[in-house]
């Protein structure tokens, strides 16, 4: 075959494995045995290990100190501008400099952000989406989801899992799935729930919360602190039981709003959980521009909750007894001594004879219980039982 110049030669666009590339072979002495062959599959695989400075597969228009070359037996790593970036092992993927303990694991010691998803979708939909996502073949309750763990060292240069947040199965049942999720720090060097979100409710420091919102406690002070820090002279740290018949259904006369119970066990061979008082809140008048409130103070007596004191809006009754009107005042006696001068009260009466008691003795008997029944009045008045005046 005549000679060709090399742009002469048709392209192969698809090279094969078995395919042949002409090579000159610098280790040979002779010139006559530099000539040789080498089939394209083998010059794929036989290049040189390079460094972080040169890599061994890199790019011209980088001064070729970009590009891949190997660190180790079955490692391959990144370079850039000669700085290493990263690399595949058999664990897995790192970028920084480490070793890599995990399939993805990242390495630095800058303080700024490590991990950005961004997303520049402008629509309703939810983006960026981050899914944990366990592929179980036998899903069944309490099996594990995902477990975020914040790790960080121990005094004595230990790691140490100080925080996590697990997500669980509750019940895997199709079309009535309860899913689980755990907030949890460490305390003791135990990592335990502290919050759990299961189904529809929420426990603090409950595995099983049976309410919207349980909290369990096993110290004797202090459950739960609401505090304000406003600097006004308005009401702060409120507590508000809202009850409504719907959002637009209208309140009714006699509507039970809110109770706060104080339970407790009995003394039963299986201890029973009684309610020993509460505070029920009620509607008594829901006249639109007058409407009227009703409290009740219940407590146990004789094994049945029952009310001892109602506040209605303008009413108040004791021990159980229908709440009354407040009463009208009652003044106090004016008495004036014509001639002579009235006894003074001084706290006790002594009579020589009970069968024939003198006029004296039965006058000053009267200033005191008069004295008495306007300290009862007072008394009756000061504390809001009977009006003022």
């Amino acid at each position: 075959m005549a000679d060709q110049k090399i742009t002469d030669l048709a392209e192969l666009t698809a090279p094969a494995a078995a395919d042949l590339l002409p090579i000159v072979d610098d280790s040979e002495a002779t010139a006559a045995n530099k000539n040789k062959k080498i089939q394209y599959s083998v010059f794929l695989r036989n290049l040189p290990n390079g460094t972080v400075g040169a890599p061994a597969l890199a790019w011209t228009s980088d001064a070729g100190v970009t590009g891949l070359y190997r660190t180790a037996a079955n490692e391959t790593a990144f370079t850039n501008n000669s700085t290493f970036i990263g690399k595949f092992t058999t664990t897995g993927f790192q970028l920084g400099t480490g070793t890599a303990a995990a399939q993805l694991h990242l390495f630095s010691t800058d303080t700024t952000d490590q991990v950005i998803i961004e997303n520049s979708d402008a629509g309703l939909d939810t983006a960026p989406d981050v899914v944990l996502y366990r592929n179980s073949a036998s899903p069944a309750a309490d099996d594990n989801l995902g477990n975020l763990v914040f790790r960080g060292e121990d005094s004595g240069g230990n790691a140490h899992d100080y925080a996590q947040i697990l997500a669980s199965i509750n019940s895997p049942t199709d079309g009535a799935e309860v899913g689980t999720l755990d907030l949890m720090t460490a305390s003791s060097g135990v990592p335990t729930s502290r919050i759990r979100l299961d189904g529809v409710n929420v426990g603090i420091h409950e595995a099983s919360p049976n309410f919207p919102l349980h909290i369990t406690s096993t110290i004797a002070s202090t459950a739960l602190n609401v505090e304000a820090s406003v600097d006004d002279t308005a009401s702060a740290a409120d507590i508000t039981l809202l009850h409504l018949r719907g959002d637009t259904t209208a309140g009714q006369d006699d509507d039970l709003l809110s109770t706060v119970y104080y339970r407790g066990h009995n003394d039963a061979g299986t201890p029973e959980q009684i309610d020993y008082a509460a505070v029920e809140g009620s509607i008594a008048d829901a006249s639109d521009g007058t409407e009227d409130g009703r409290l009740r103070f219940k407590v146990q007596t004789a094994g049945t909750i029952t009310t001892q004191l109602e506040i209605n809006a303008n009413t108040i009754g004791f021990f159980g007894a229908t709440a009354a009107a407040q009463s009208s005042h009652v003044a106090d006696i004016t008495t004036t001594a014509t001639t002579g001068t009235l006894p003074t009260a001084d706290g006790s009466v002594t009579i020589a004879d009970a069968a024939s008691p003198t006029n004296a003795e039965l006058l000053e008997y009267c200033v005191e219980l008069e004295a008495k029944v306007e300290a009862l009045l007072a008394f009756a008045s000061a504390h809001g039982l009977m009006a003022s005046s």
